[in-house]
């Protein structure tokens, strides 16, 4: 088994069907994919032989045996824009006398000509949020895989030399993957309204060909585009989702002033929610979504919004500090409910001066939070923590609903299930899973259990409660946001997967 992960850096595909300028193509074509390995072994002088080998065995693998992974894109509305042609040239060599008419002297400058051709760029745009990733992963037989043993070298090195797919706004990292295709959003899966082109043998020399003909005839020569062999549908994905939805988050920064530690983030989230409800109009009841509370002032049976720590925790060079926070809303949520809460956050990010929150902490100051729409920084991503995994551990430690029992139904493992059934997990996906539990955490800068405790303000509802950290190994792959325990709504409990490399 082996494959190629294909990274959309900046969240878009730029790349139109052959068949419609104005369409966009979704997700990129097995021949698209091949043709950009072609090109990558082409940049070499002279080309490498064993690269175009890898290349003639790539283009003969039996495609039936190919599987597709990509994230549900969003196409993007097609305007046409006007571009100038090509650049114009003029007659004669360096130091020729200018031309007599300025016409044809100046033609050579973007700005005066007027030939400019219309031309559309259809896009599909991708969630930020999840990994923008496309999989191809081929499951071969014993024979092919010992084959694509002598092969794999030249193969790992086409694949990073890659930097788009598509158009050349479609800025990508690919990588050689041979550990299987992990489930993403959505799957791919033959039979379906989606013609999709596949590569062939002789797929090679047809582009290699078309490429000397450019450099012959001193234009530019287009492949034709192969023929779409098959065809594939969109299914949902079966891994399973939690409560908290992570398609519409609101994200805070750091924007100077204090910043407090992350250990004491239970305390930062209460103050962020005490902030947000002095926002709220006068004359209309506090929305539920945001307190907690239903009408009466009690605490609410149904979901509210989450509000989670993002923290440089979990890379190599780690130290905890506390990057900013996101208010993370449940999945089931009216579009009334959720508007007056932006409404409310929209206010309080109005309340400080330059469009910017502020936390107070008495004497230690105050801390500037600022919207982050689109994250700069990779502590900021909620990607990190929403990513399909087997393996998770808490970054906060958890505050567990009760003290656990050596009786039937009270034990750890019977506490954490039902914190895994209070986020929406399915319990077939629960039943079998691990649990262990530290008072250290296995992510790099997250604070120790007696670090949280100590931050905890004397009038804290969870002093009462008993905090652990956790690692959980499920069966089958679950997707984030995990957030456990009883403390999940001020952040306790936030886990991160610890499956593959988390590096920025």
């Amino acid at each position: 088994m082996f494959g190629f992960e294909v990274e959309f850096l900046a969240g878009v595909s730029v790349a139109a069907t052959p068949y419609s300028k104005e369409e966009a193509e979704w997700p990129p074509h097995p021949d698209r994919l091949f043709q950009a390995l072609v090109s990558a072994w082409g940049r070499g002088e002279p080309p490498d032989d064993n690269e175009r080998k890898a290349l003639e065995w790539l283009e003969a693998l039996d495609m039936n045996a190919l599987t597709i992974s990509a994230p549900k894109g969003r196409p993007r509305d097609v305007v046409s824009v006007y571009v100038p042609p090509n650049d114009a040239k003029t007659r004669g060599t360096v130091g020729s006398t200018p031309p007599k008419k300025i016409s044809e002297a100046i033609r050579v400058v973007p700005d005066f000509r007027k030939n400019r051709q219309p031309r559309s760029f259809p896009a599909v745009t991708l969630p930020m949020n999840n990994a923008s990733m496309v999989r191809y992963v081929w499951h071969l037989n014993d024979q092919k895989e010992q084959e694509f043993i002598g092969h794999r070298t030249a193969i790992a090195r086409l694949a990073r030399e890659i930097t788009y797919l598509g158009h050349s706004h479609s800025l990508v990292r690919a990588a050689l993957i041979t550990s299987g295709d992990a489930a993403i959003d959505t799957s791919w899966i033959e039979t379906g309204p989606v013609a999709m082109r596949f590569p062939y043998e002789g797929r090679l020399n047809e582009l290699a060909e078309s490429y000397k003909r450019s450099l012959k005839e001193n234009r530019v020569v287009r492949p034709n585009p192969s023929l779409a062999t098959r065809t594939y549908r969109l299914i949902a994905s079966s891994v399973p989702s939690p409560l908290f939805d992570m398609e519409n988050i609101v994200v805070f920064a750091h924007a100077g002033g204090f910043v407090p530690t992350l250990a004491a983030f239970p305390l930062v989230a209460k103050r962020l929610r005490n902030a947000l409800l002095r926002c709220a109009p006068i004359d209309t009841p506090i929305p539920t979504l945001l307190s907690g509370h239903d009408d009466n002032r009690q605490p609410t049976d149904t979901p509210h919004a989450a509000i989670v720590p993002l923290a440089d925790v979990g890379w190599i060079y780690s130290q905890g500090r506390l990057m900013g926070l996101a208010l993370v809303w449940p999945r089931e949520i009216s579009t009334v409910d959720r508007l007056n809460a932006l409404k409310i956050v929209a206010s309080f990010v109005k309340s400080g001066k330059g469009k910017v929150g502020l936390l107070h902490f008495g004497r230690d100051g105050s801390w500037s939070l600022a919207l982050e729409p689109e994250a700069t920084s990779a502590s900021l991503r909620l990607d990190r923590y929403t990513k399909p995994a087997r393996r998770w551990a808490t970054v906060l430690p958890a505050a567990l609903d009760r003290h656990p029992k050596d009786k039937v139904g009270k034990k750890l493992a019977d506490i954490i299930t039902h914190s895994c059934l209070n986020i929406g997990l399915r319990k077939e996906e629960i039943d079998g899973f691990e649990v262990e539990v530290h008072k250290y955490s296995p992510v790099k800068g997250a604070p120790s259990v007696r670090e949280v405790l100590q931050s905890l303000p004397a009038d804290s509802p969870y002093r009462t409660k008993p905090f652990a950290h956790l690692i959980l190994n499920f069966r089958d792959p679950v997707r984030g946001p995990l957030i456990l325990g009883a403390g999940r709504f001020r952040g306790l409990g936030l886990c991160l997967p610890l499956d593959g490399d988390d590096t920025p």
